[in-house]
């Protein structure tokens, strides 16, 4: 399995858009890997995960053909992880596509559903060019040789979530948007003789120590990951990817890859890609 980091930011990316914090101010001046848009990620060229306000700008940056994309995981309904209006421009009069190709299928929550399904039924679009499926905690979905789980989020909107996927005998953890996930939901995971072969969470808050329910930062995560080991849903082969950084955070990616700071912990940037 392929994943592909498009973006690592938080909501308002790094540097942010009229932010004079020196975060900011170093991300314009040293450019690379120090710039963050939106975070959204795609596994094997054919899987979205979330379609946020910097898609169009990842598909000219990646050279992607959305056009080939059937399926796409929406966690939550904030604009930085769902921008309806772009969904949208694939209906007819926007978008001239062949009257064969498949629609395509967003999976997300009920909070999903209420802003993107606009016509009833399960239509995006009025032509049917893209789909709605309506996805329910612990409940599998299955489409071409994927299994996705969808776990409940810790997180300040209607029905967030988190995605556990597998493909070809590998599984990952996409858990962006959530604080450290419950006990309880961990233990009916690993109920579920889950193995994790990668784990890409949270870290928006960066080294703050805030504390905030519905975001994670370095330390944070560092529990998350001995939780997971603790219950065998992870080991010493896993891969943990801290994502999802926001300038408030107070974390450069320089500084972010610092032994002393990431602790083993695999600093996401934009265009990172990783096989496990």
């Amino acid at each position: 399995m392929k994943i592909k980091f498009l973006g690592t930011g938080a909501s308002e990316g790094v540097p942010a858009i009229f932010c004079q914090c020196d975060i900011c101010k170093n991300a314009r001046a040293a450019g690379g890997r120090e710039i963050r848009t939106r975070c959204q990620a795609i596994i094997n060229d054919e899987l979205l995960l979330d379609f946020g306000p910097d898609t169009y700008a990842h598909i000219l940056r990646y050279s992607m053909d959305i056009t080939e994309i059937r399926y796409c995981l929406i966690t939550h309904t904030h604009s930085d992880h769902l921008y309806p209006e772009d969904i949208d421009a694939r209906a007819h009069g926007f978008a001239i596509l062949d009257p064969a190709l498949p629609p395509l299928t967003i999976i997300g929550s009920g909070g999903v559903r209420d802003i993107v399904v606009r016509r009833g039924g399960n239509k995006v679009t009025d032509d049917g060019r893209v789909i709605f499926r309506q996805a329910f905690p612990f409940e599998p979905v299955e489409f071409e040789g994927y299994r996705v789980i969808p776990i409940s989020a810790i997180h300040s909107t209607k029905e967030p979530l988190v995605y556990i996927v597998t493909h070809g005998g590998k599984t990952l953890l996409y858990a962006h948007d959530t604080d450290v996930l419950p006990d309880g939901t961990l233990y009916r995971i690993a109920e579920m003789g889950i193995f994790f072969d990668l784990v890409s969470m949270d870290c928006t808050e960066g080294i703050k120590h805030i504390n905030y329910r519905g975001h994670m930062n370095i330390e944070r995560d560092l529990i998350f990951r001995q939780k997971l080991c603790d219950l065998r849903l992870a080991g010493a082969d896993t891969v943990f990817v801290a994502n999802h950084f926001s300038h408030n955070g107070r974390l450069s990616y320089a500084h972010a890859v610092e032994d002393e700071i990431n602790r083993g912990l695999l600093i996401a940037y934009d265009g990172m890609e990783l096989q496990i």
